[in-house]
């Protein structure tokens, strides 16, 4: 198994990283200080990345928050990182169906991903939505999945319920820990549209054919 060396005296695990990014530890990361959009640090850590598109181009892989593991600052994480181009044309942004079944009214979600970087090079990426309910006060959560039901091949399956693991909900609470507003705590759907997080690890669920 590939290992990831986070101390001279210990070599770990991308599963003991990734644990790491997490609402859980959020006393041993802090964030570095940034206005506007973050530049210049946050780009030229972040490296370059091709957006895709009609015409593939590399650009800074850049995010708002850069926030360092304090323990070992090799280890670093930056968000939100905008999919493609997409995000600047709201006329091609969609709402995800969870959202729909949400008693709060939301003015706005965004789909982004936060980047986790080993020594300022990717090992791993998150899929995380922005949800605003207006002057730039909202938070984040997990890329919520469907689960269906099991049902007849011909017939059209349905939602049983949405599902995110219990990893991917604790990043979202580490971000949320850094940015969000006071109030989002009391407007977060997780718990009511995710009562029963998955158990199983990122690392596991990569493998999972």
């Amino acid at each position: 198994m590939s290992t990831l060396e986070l101390s001279e005296k210990r070599v770990v695990t991308l599963r003991d990283a990734l644990d790491k990014c997490t609402g859980a530890s959020f006393d041993d990361w802090v964030t570095m200080p940034s206005a506007g959009w973050g530049r210049p640090a946050i780009t030229m850590l972040a490296g370059i990345f091709d957006p895709g598109g009609d015409e593939p181009e590399t650009r800074p892989l850049v995010g708002h928050s850069l926030a360092v593991y304090e323990p070992d600052p090799r280890l670093s994480l930056v968000w939100p990182v905008p999919e493609d181009d997409s995000f600047l044309d709201r006329s091609r942004r969609f709402e995800p169906e969870w959202l729909t079944q949400d008693t709060h009214d939301w003015g706005r979600a965004e789909r982004n991903w936060a980047i986790v970087l080993l020594s300022g090079a990717p090992i791993w990426q998150e899929p995380v939505w922005y949800l605003d309910w207006g002057s730039g006060n909202g938070g984040y959560v997990a890329d919520f999945r469907p689960d269906f039901e099991k049902s007849d091949p011909a017939e059209v399956p349905l939602i049983k319920e949405w599902t995110a693991s219990r990893w991917s909900i604790g990043l979202a609470s580490l971000l949320n820990g850094f940015a969000a507003t006071g109030d989002w705590f009391r407007f977060d759907p997780t718990s009511s549209l995710v009562p029963s997080p998955s158990p199983v690890h990122p690392v596991d669920g990569a493998r999972l054919p």
